[in-house]
């Protein structure tokens, strides 16, 4: 699947970003330094932690990661601490992980793979078909996403061609079937996706755009071009393509499949935007859209924590109104990222998320980022 064309903001607001970028360099390197010197002791395991896992097919690295530590996102930063170890994205079924005690203060951890020697990291480790590795996520909740969905700048959408017709003037095509388009199309033989446009996310700061959603219903081939009108072959479809739908060239590049949770290393403070999906209350291993991109620093396996607001209680003896604090609420993988908006999953909920909840570094990291931006 090809990347995703990249998103520009209003010309007002890219001054404005150019230089919330440039501001924090220096602190990010102050805060670089502080999360290499984090003590050891901020990895916390689980009192129930296992002394061996056998790794398991159907497996996630984020459920194995739960299984040792209170947060999971610590994942990697266990894994750094025991450099003798393999890479902790190349696990796989038979694999299995052994917990021994504490060592200059940090735990320490050994792999086994299926044939039941420790492995050291080296050249000649045994390489398992990137197929059976364990993934980072349930891959088949976030399928969809990775596959057939974008998100563009609306402007991608002025002039591009459109479906006009299917064959003997049908409203709705399928596979096999011609359909034909009007606007500047590619030369004969040129692979076509075929989208409709979704929900526009909007800034909750500002009235402006932050990106269109783009949901692929297909691709079509470009049989040939009379003048402005183009006639295609239909290859795939997973819904009826209609009148009106928008041909695009394919995205370029490849989406990621793997992602190592671990915490941003620079603070976030982003918003659930919307649920994709359409649910109304939103809970484990639901798709989410939150108003932060790559624009603010997020990248694919970046988690963050889900704050609930307070809610608003009457105080009779003081006759005064009072917010209650936030309270903790989940956590959430970021698995693609935009300009301005990325998807997540939500990988734990205490309680019923909704549109508009915040969500920022997980409380652990986030104390380690305010010490070093203030030295």
């Amino acid at each position: 699947m090809a990347m995703i064309r990249t998103l520009s903001r209003r010309s007002g607001r890219r001054s404005g970003a150019g230089a919330a970028r440039r501001t924090p360099l220096l602190g990010a390197g102050l805060i670089w330094l502080a999360l290499i010197a984090m003590p050891a002791s901020a990895l916390t395991l689980k009192p129930d932690a296992p002394a061996r896992y056998t790794v398991s097919a159907g497996d996630t690295l984020w459920g194995i990661a739960a299984r040792f530590l209170d947060q999971p996102w610590q994942w990697r930063e266990l894994w750094r601490q025991n450099p003798q170890v393999a890479a902790p994205e190349r696990l796989y079924p038979g694999d299995v992980i052994v917990l021994g005690g504490p060592g200059n203060g940090a735990p320490r951890i050994s792999l086994e793979r299926a044939r039941g020697q420790t492995v050291r990291l080296s050249p000649s480790v045994r390489r398992a078909p990137a197929r059976d590795a364990v993934p980072s996520l349930p891959l088949d909740r976030i399928k969809v996403f990775l596959e057939a969905y974008r998100i563009v700048d609306p402007g991608v959408l002025e002039g591009a061609p459109t479906v006009i017709a299917g064959d003997a003037q049908r409203l709705l095509s399928g596979p096999g079937d011609t359909l034909y388009a009007h606007g500047n199309l590619p030369a004969a033989g040129t692979t076509l996706g075929v989208y409709r446009p979704g929900t526009d996310y909007r800034s909750p700061e500002a009235d402006e755009s932050l990106g269109l959603e783009l949901q692929r219903l297909g691709h079509v081939r470009v049989r040939r071009n009379v003048g402005e009108v183009g006639e295609l072959t239909v290859l795939d479809a997973v819904q009826e393509i209609r009148n009106g739908d928008y041909l695009l060239a394919l995205d370029e590049g490849g989406i990621a499949t793997q992602f190592m949770p671990r915490a941003p290393e620079t603070p976030v403070v982003a918003t659930i935007l919307s649920v994709p999906e359409g649910v109304r209350f939103i809970g484990r291993f639901d798709v989410i859209a939150i108003d932060r991109g790559s624009a603010d620093g997020l990248e694919t396996g970046h988690v963050l924590q889900v704050m609930r607001q307070g809610e608003r209680v009457r105080d009779d003896l003081h006759d005064a109104w009072v917010t209650l604090p936030d309270t903790q609420a989940g956590a959430v993988m970021v698995f693609r990222v935009f300009d301005h908006v990325s998807y997540a999953l939500v990988m734990r909920a205490s309680q019923t998320l909704a549109v508009g909840d915040r969500l920022v570094v997980p409380r652990d990291l986030r104390e380690v980022v305010t010490r070093g931006s203030s030295r």
